[in-house]
């Protein structure tokens, strides 16, 4: 989560600090939502935000379609790639004999 700093940024060792808190912070409220969830929705989850990630960088250059727009841009998408969103898709490899 951390960002680069510029070279020629020097921040205060207390505000490096203070960002350094708070990124715990966030990533301990993360840890402690994604355990409260079943193993289904932590999966559901996981694809959605990697496949919204996806689609985001395919298209930085657009705005934003609005909720419903991504929404099926994204579902679209994971159907085309079943096979990394099973979860969304219901996707079984085939056995392999």
């Amino acid at each position: 989560m951390s960002q680069p700093q510029p070279a020629d940024v020097d921040l205060p060792d207390a505000l490096v600090a203070y960002f350094a808190q708070r990124e715990t912070a966030r990533l301990d409220a993360v840890a402690e939502l994604l355990a409260r969830l079943t193993e289904r929705e932590r999966l559901l989850v996981k694809e959605a935000a990697v496949m919204g990630w996806v689609q985001g960088m395919r298209h930085h250059d657009v705005g934003y379609p609005g909720d419903q727009q991504a929404l099926i841009t994204v579902v679209d998408a994971c159907i085309a790639f079943s096979d990394l969103y099973p979860t969304i898709t219901n996707y079984v490899p085939e056995q392999e004999l």
